[in-house]
């Protein structure tokens, strides 16, 4: 197959969405399949790629949103036409290339990667939310079907007027997210001596991610525990803040790949206290690196996480109890086998299942769109037939404008 990817991020970008859409473009290339990238990201090694212009965001420069371009997807994509566009992000540019695989025909598959309606209220914008929600559901709607990562999400977008969905989960990468990679260098650098306890935040530092209750569990645990270490992973817009107010966390900034896996493997105990996922990688490498998973009841955690048995967990919104359960993850001869019940549930989950049914879902697209429309029973009329033309002598045929096709 042909298949184009668009969207606002990739990498260099370091987020959850760069990472699932880098593995399923991989994937989808060991499987031979032509696939060429789109996006507003800096411009990286792939050569099969186009870099655009984009816009940061008033409140959060490190996110470019794509510009429409209309006419430049319909004139390459007429040139060089794609099997099937799968287009992951709902930005102008996003349902611009949607609305041209309508005009031209291709099958257009669209995923619904992060949950921007709800990051309004963290931006104190909160009174916008109900037009951002019907513009998603519109920019949706134009699609053959929507990938979204879970069945809670699924549900939530059918109450609000969303059709066409499909779940299409995420994997892990366990060779690279493994106990193993263990470093007590790294947790000597942190002032953690083997018997210190780690409790560790891995994500964008931003406000949609709830860094302020992590740190309030921070505080908690170490009443506890006086010489916890915690440790923060990660960049964003409200770092710099962070570091000011709170001197006693370590932020150890981004990290990738093996630096990434070994920060999580030396330590403990993952929080995550997010509640505008709409999946959460960071739940399943911490569950591979063998931490004690502290999160909330929904999106990955309600897929995989069981209470008690490999990770702890609480209600969605409920503050006291994520704090009660961060608490809870002290006790870390307790969580023994918990934690290698939490490496075990999650090896199976590989990327390669992921990118079949990825792969599986654009030939369900593509079949789709190439069966024939069923056939209109024609009215037989009697009589004469009356018709009204109208000449346009001046809109020649190989124009855009004579909508040839």
């Amino acid at each position: 197959m042909k298949i184009v990817f668009v969207t606002d991020t990739y990498a260099p970008d370091v987020n959850g969405v760069a990472m699932t859409l880098g593995r399923l473009v991989k994937g989808l290339r060991r499987k031979n399949h032509e696939v060429h990238i789109i996006h507003t990201a800096e411009a990286g090694s792939d050569e099969d790629e186009t870099p655009l212009r984009g816009f940061g965001l008033p409140v959060y420069k490190e996110v470019r949103v794509g510009l429409p371009k209309p006419l430049r997807f319909k004139k390459e994509w007429r040139e060089d036409r794609p099997d099937c566009v799968y287009v992951a992000t709902e930005s102008p540019m996003g349902t611009s290339a949607v609305k041209a695989c309508r005009k031209l025909g291709i099958p257009v598959v669209m995923g619904f990667h992060t949950n921007f309606d709800q990051y309004l209220s963290r931006y104190r914008l909160e009174g916008i939310r109900p037009m951002a929600m019907a513009y998603l559901r519109k920019a949706h709607a134009r699609a053959d079907r929507t990938l979204v990562p879970t069945q809670d999400v699924k549900e939530r977008l059918e109450e609000c007027g969303f059709d066409k969905l499909e779940i299409l989960g995420r994997g892990v990468d366990t060779r690279l997210f493994s106990p193993s990679k263990k470093s007590l260098a790294l947790r000597s650098e942190w002032g953690a001596r083997p018997a210190t306890p780690v409790a560790i935040v891995v994500g964008r530092v931003a406000a949609e991610k709830n860094l302020e209750l992590a740190i309030r569990a921070f505080e908690k645990m170490s009443e506890r525990i006086p010489d916890l270490k915690c440790v923060v992973v990660g960049d964003g817009p409200i770092r710099a803040s962070l570091e000011k107010k709170y001197p006693q966390v370590i932020f150890a900034g981004m990290r990738h790949g093996e630096d990434l896996a070994t920060h999580y493997a030396s330590a403990d105990v993952l929080l995550f206290p997010s509640e505008t996922e709409t999946f959460g990688n960071v739940v399943l490498e911490g569950m591979a690196s063998g931490l004690v998973t502290v999160t909330y009841d929904y999106a990955a955690s309600a897929a995989h996480v069981r209470q008690g048995e490999n990770g702890l967990k609480a209600p969605l919104g409920d503050e006291e109890g994520f704090l009660h359960q961060s608490l809870s993850s002290l006790d870390l001869g307790k969580w023994t086998e918990l934690r290698e019940r939490a490496r075990r549930d999650v090896v199976e989950m590989s990327w390669d299942r992921i990118i079949e049914r990825f792969e599986g879902h654009l030939r369900a697209v593509i079949q789709k769109n190439s069966e024939p429309s069923p056939k209109k029973k024609v009215h037989q009329h009697k009589g004469k037939y009356v018709f009204r033309t109208a000449f346009l002598p001046d809109v020649h045929l190989g124009t855009p404008d004579s909508k040839a096709e």
